[in-house]
């Protein structure tokens, strides 16, 4: 038996890990007790990787559809790999020189950020494909906080992180750190950080549509507030603090630019407006804008919760405008960027010169290089020059973006679907050929994820526990073969032998460090020792003037539409709010397929319903109904949950994989697509990030209440 340090790459926090090797083969996960940072944390995600690494529906060799490509029809002919990216290379050659660079798309799942080599070698082959059609999972989850780092601080890589440690008051905004673990701040075990930050006295605010499994009498308190609101009651916090004359005026003259410009659009959202629309009295509005100003030290978070609402962008900035105007920006128990091994905040740098393009999609930008997911189907079916080669490496749109059967359309219709991955999932189904990955056990890799976001720097290399296994790839490799049989440059392959590290070791210069001599260090981890408090406007803000921006006139148009919507919102005819459900029996696509995580309650993925809704329908716990909108309609079962507020439904997304034979536990067990219910196409997404419209989407609830309305639910779609 063999003892390995290694760590895990399925979110931010990247918690060291031991892998136990018998015979060349991994049989145990655990913590690492000597990891310098995680000191033997990890959750659930980390020690049930090893049910996907062991997984006998893992891909093992490259595959070839014959046949028709609808989902259960066809063959799959196993190829090797020189035929395979030979076949392919030649097809995508001739699909570039017939229809143009941008007939070639590119989807990008949430695992390849987790993915030094990987995410540097999709950078490489659509740059040298030259097509600008690329998408990814981050216009579903994150987006809009890129975008408005580059309006508020000039660059898409500067998220000041809450001093857990040091604050006297925390308001966290859509997020259950209890179940998350957190994101855009990579930490190690945050709830024990925030129990003992309350055992001193710090009071912690979860703004929140449910009673969630992190609020506790000992790790703080849920402020209860309706979906999708969460944009009007920080603009009146920010109004009632302004208010109490508890702006920092002295930080904001030397550190801000357009502060009355931001006063001006807080004016009209006074407690007493925004109450009735946010569902909190005034007075319990009032009572945390005068708690969280009075603090001597406040911070801030904010995750996927507000990320998915129809005004992500305007309420990141809103969140930062709380920490700077209030002094708690670049100080002890507020907000702090957190310098890593590379300068991130530098390297993230954008301008914000017509960012806007047209098409007949409407206006479009480019964040971070990646257009709208929500777009991507009109593209390939609705499309002057359509998407007509697709390459998806580590995502599973037909599940994750909204719009599952226009999806399936546009999957279809494809020349050429490629898709890389662990499994044959349901996008994979359509692909003309599967080509397998290798696994973060099966690759040697750097925490780069965290980077500019780590609530302690540090580095850490691991190499690959175990090879990979029958003919799996690392996607670096892949890609750069295929870029090869293109007869197109492929750095990462050029030298004998190859040094796919070369680039990451020029990062790591700065600190003294390579990949060769961090594998050298205990845990392969280097902890750095970098003071970035005080440092902020002087070392890592990047707009021009080194100055905060209170209010970015590129926010214009979604102000004006944010008021808009406000004044709807305040005489609306109350209906059904869906929200996302995040639970530890499902993470991604992966995670569908691992049996330890289907049992009891969550072999499916119910509609949670307040009891106090369910029996006004006349229904029992249990009982199935039809959820539908403009947008689509799926039959689920309801499950009672008092964490809901009243008028709030709740499901956990990424199933209904009722047609992935390819993945038998989830097959077994398909649960309900949620994204059948969630806007797609042009006009569902914020416009300022691409961000999807993924929470507080309104729906109406209707018991199945016939044989007729049962046998709905096989019907194409649901």
């Amino acid at each position: 038996m063999k003892s390995i340090p290694t760590f895990c790459r399925v979110c931010e926090p990247s918690c060291a890990l031991i892998a136990q090797i018998a015979n060349g083969k991994v049989t145990r996960l655990q913590p690492d007790k000597a990891h310098p940072v995680s000191k033997g944390f990890a959750c659930h995600k980390g020690i049930n990787y090893l049910a996907i690494h062991q997984d006998p529906d893992r891909l093992n060799q490259p595959l070839a559809r014959q046949g028709s490509r609808r989902p259960g029809e066809g063959q799959w002919q196993p190829r090797d790999w020189d035929s395979v990216v030979t076949d392919i290379g030649a097809t995508l050659s001739q699909i570039r020189e017939q229809y143009g660079p941008d007939a070639i798309g590119g989807y990008i799942g949430n695992p390849s950020a987790f993915n030094a080599l990987g995410s540097q070698a999709i950078g490489d082959f659509f740059m040298a494909m030259g097509s600008r059609r690329i998408f990814n999972s981050g216009t579903q989850d994150c987006a809009n906080k890129f975008a408005a780092g580059e309006a508020v601080f000039g660059t898409s890589t500067l998220h000041p992180v809450p001093d857990i440690e040091n604050t006297d008051c925390l308001l966290m905004f859509g997020e259950n750190p209890k179940v998350s673990h957190m994101s855009f701040i990579s930490i190690a075990d945050p709830m024990a950080k925030i129990r003992t930050a309350c055992q001193r006295g710090a009071r912690v605010f979860y703004i929140n549509p449910r009673q969630i499994e992190s609020a506790s009498p000992k790790t703080g308190e849920v402020i209860q507030i309706l979906p999708d609101t969460d944009l009007y009651l920080m603009a009146a916090l920010l109004h009632e603090i302004d208010r109490l004359g508890r702006f920092d005026e002295s930080v904001i003259r030397e550190h801000g630019t357009r502060i009355e410009a931001l006063r001006a659009f807080i004016a009209p959202y006074c407690a007493d407006t925004v109450a009735s629309v946010v569902g909190l009295s005034a007075d319990t509005i009032r009572d945390l804008a005068d708690t969280f100003s009075g603090a001597e030290r406040a911070s801030v978070h904010m995750s996927t919760g507000v990320n998915m609402g129809q005004h992500g962008t305007l309420c990141y900035w809103l969140l930062q405008m709380l920490s700077f105007v209030t002094g708690n920006l670049d100080k002890p128990g507020g907000n702090f960027y957190s310098e890593g091994f590379y300068p991130a905040a530098k390297a993230g740098r954008a301008r914000l010169d017509n960012v806007f393009f047209p098409s007949q999609h409407g206006e479009m930008r480019h964040i971070r290089g990646a257009l709208a997911g929500n777009l991507l189907p009109d593209m390939i079916l609705d499309d002057d020059n359509p998407i007509r080669a697709l390459v998806v490496i580590a995502g599973n749109p037909l599940l994750s973006v909204g719009g599952e059967a226009r999806w399936r359309q546009a999957l279809e219709k494809l020349d050429l679907l490629i898709v890389i991955d662990l499994f044959r999932n349901a996008t994979g189904e359509y692909a003309h050929y599967l080509l397998p990955s290798a696994d973060m056990l099966e690759r040697p890799d750097l925490n780069i994820c965290g980077l500019g976001m780590q609530y302690q720097p540090y580095v850490q290399y691991t190499d690959a526990v175990v090879p990979p296994a029958a003919q799996r790839r690392e996607e670096w490799w892949i890609l750069s073969r295929l870029l090869q049989a293109m007869g197109r440059h492929a750095p990462m392959l050029e030298q004998d032998p190859p040094r796919p590290f070369a680039r990451l070791d020029h990062m790591l210069s700065r600190t003294g460090f390579s990949v060769e001599t961090l594998a050298q260090q205990p845990c392969g981890t280097a902890v750095l020792d970098t003071q970035s408090i005080g440092r902020f406007y002087t070392d890592f803000i990047q707009t021009d003037d080194k100055r905060v921006d209170c209010c970015p006139p590129l926010f214009a148009e979604a102000m004006a539409l944010a008021d808009q919507q406000f004044q709807t919102l305040t005489t609306a005819t109350p209906a059904f709010r869906l929200i996302n459900l995040r639970t530890n029996y499902m993470h991604n696509s992966w995670y569908q397929n691992v049996p330890g995580l289907k049992r009891g309650a969550h072999v499916s993925n119910a509609l949670h319903m307040h009891p106090t809704d369910i029996h006004s329908m006349g229904i029992c716990d249990g009982d199935a109904v039809e959820a539908s909108n403009e947008y689509g309609r799926v039959q689920v079962a309801v499950r009672s949950d008092e964490s809901l507020r009243e008028g709030v439904v709740a499901m956990t997304h990424g199933w209904g994989n009722r047609h992935t034979p390819g993945m038998r536990v989830a097959q077994q067990h398909p649960g309900v697509n949620i994204n059948a219910l969630l806007p797609n196409g042009p006009g569902s997404f914020e416009k300022l990030s691409n961000q999807a419209f993924m929470s507080g989407v309104p729906v109406s609830i209707q018991p199945v209440t016939s044989v007729a309305d049962s046998d709905a639910s096989t019907k194409p779609g649901l």
